[in-house]
């Protein structure tokens, strides 16, 4: 779905070929088909390959399912390893810990809980640097989220241990275009499935592309043991220590890497039966209501593509090609990206390009992040894929 945007023509872009926020998506008219510069020309143009990552699992080999069947097959190995190791399911008490570095403020150890005791009730809790929450739901409550901190921002490292146990979960739209792939973590053999944002126009590879969400499975016990939105940030899940839970096989440990780097190594200290949902654990007596709604949501996966300097085009307009890098932050509930971190880069020279970029688009967006009165102020973790049209 595309619609018209609102973001400024200061901004400049051409189009915007991905743009998910809070399932509204974004784009802006292209130049008509005829224009050398227009969105199906631009598709065209090549693209760099992703940057060599010891992390990734898939080297070559990527092909699209050809027959129903195929494709039916890859849908079910995703589905079926999410549902081995969700424990969203059933009630449940989980207790996770995690150590963070990179530099940012948030860095440093943490404790995180999350208890379901039943339906339409829950809690979770996090402690870290600078940092203590509790966050209270209950059916009783009409959907209010109670809270002991007043505002919706949240540190970008506690994010992204919450979306890598709770919100790994596979797009596949029925016109969602897949790949699938045999690839290798610590010597064993994967199932990899790429669920690719390109398009019509973009060649495909055999290897991962900029735009391709990545999902690897044990091919012997099909476990989900990598999660990689985008090039750069890899989710690894361990089951060496796996905690079973019921009919579940919830990993013992998982580590996030980016850029080559692990800047989170979370560990599953326990996974239990939950206390009873009318216990004063769940009563909201004594906290702050601080509206309608989740305060955290998956995070949001941006494409856009910026259109060639002028001067560029006329004097090699047979030469263009494109450049590309990958960005990470947080948005604030006022509009602020913060946080902000490199994944992925073809070109250094463009990397402060990007950032000027996603900065002035977080600024647009922050009206959109901050929802109508009422709602719960959210922070939202934001993943930017730039591409940069230049000459060869």
């Amino acid at each position: 779905m595309f619609a018209r945007s609102n973001v400024p023509s200061s901004f400049r872009y051409l189009a915007i070929i991905t743009a998910v926020f809070q399932g509204i998506s974004l784009a802006q008219a292209p130049n008509p088909v005829s224009s050398p510069l227009s969105l199906q020309n631009l598709n065209a143009l090549p693209r760099p390959a992703v940057p060599t990552d010891s992390l990734e699992p898939v080297t070559g080999g990527a092909q699209q399912p050809q027959t129903s069947e195929a494709r039916l097959a890859a849908m079910t190995l995703l589905t079926k390893a999410r549902q081995m190791s969700s424990v969203m399911s059933t009630p449940y008490d989980l207790k996770t810990t995690f150590v963070t570095s990179g530099g940012l403020p948030s860095d440093g150890s943490w404790t995180l809980e999350d208890i379901a005791p039943g339906k339409g009730v829950y809690r979770w809790s996090a402690q870290g640097p600078n940092y203590a929450a509790v966050n209270l739901y209950n059916t009783t409550t009409q959907g209010m989220l109670y809270s002991n901190q007043p505002g919706g921002v949240l540190p970008l490292r506690l994010v992204q241990v919450r979306e890598a146990i709770f919100f790994n979960i596979p797009q596949l739209g029925p016109q969602a275009p897949l790949r699938t792939a045999v690839g290798y973590v610590n010597g064993a053999e994967q199932r990899c499935v790429l669920i690719g944002s390109g398009m019509p126009g973009q060649a495909v590879r055999d290897t991962r592309g900029w735009g391709d969400t990545e999902y690897c499975v044990d091919a012997a016990t099909g476990l989900l043991t990598t999660y990689s939105p985008v090039p750069g940030l890899y989710v690894h899940y361990n089951y060496a220590n796996a905690i079973k839970f019921h009919d579940k096989t919830v990993a013992g440990s998982f580590t996030i890497s980016e850029a080559g780097r692990v800047v989170i190594d979370a560990k599953t200290e326990s996974v239990s039966d939950p206390g009873d949902p009318k216990s004063a654990l769940f009563d909201p007596a004594g906290m702050i209501a601080i509206g309608v709604g989740r305060v955290m949501t998956p995070a949001f996966n941006l494409r856009t593509m910026a259109p060639p300097d002028p001067k560029i085009f006329r004097s090699a307009p047979a030469n263009l090609a494109v450049q590309v890098v990958v960005l990470h932050g947080s948005l604030s509930p006022d509009g602020h990206l913060g946080e902000t971190e490199l994944l992925a880069s073809s070109d250094p020279s463009f990397n402060q390009k990007a950032l000027d970029q996603a900065n002035q688009f977080s600024k647009t967006m922050g009206s959109v992040a901050r929802g109508q009165p009422g709602t719960t102020q959210q922070s939202h973790e934001m993943i930017f894929t730039f591409e940069f049209v230049t000459s060869q």
